[in-house]
């Protein structure tokens, strides 16, 4: 009997140390699965931050590039205007001289000299 309580004896402590481990594992799971979750947490925000930062860079750059087209434009459109009233006033002044011209044409049959 003395055998049998000195050969239970390291199987109870066997016994308590699987018991003891098996406990730490689990604790050690859960811990490990609170990490994981944290970290997908926290990848999650790092991502949403990225984004958001991406989209106000390209916003940012889209309204530089509008600002910058728009100007150009504008530059575009005052030297078409300028241009424009330039032809216009030379046109103007060749149809002035022509309508002169024609007038006197006109006025020289009616009296009817002829050139």
């Amino acid at each position: 009997m003395e055998n049998a309580i000195l050969l239970s004896s390291p199987v109870e402590v066997t016994v308590k140390a699987l018991v003891e481990f098996e406990s730490e594992l689990d604790m050690t799971k859960g811990e490990a699965l609170d990490t994981k979750r944290k970290m997908i947490k926290d990848a999650e925000g790092l991502s949403e931050a990225a984004k958001s930062s991406a989209i106000a860079k390209a916003q940012q750059q889209a309204q530089e590039t509008l600002a910058k087209a728009r100007a150009e434009a504008e530059s575009e459109a005052d030297t078409t205007r300028k241009n424009g009233e330039v032809s216009l006033k030379s046109f103007e002044a060749l149809i002035a001289k022509r309508k002169a011209k024609a007038t006197e044409g006109v006025v020289a049959r009616l009296l009817g000299e002829t050139h």
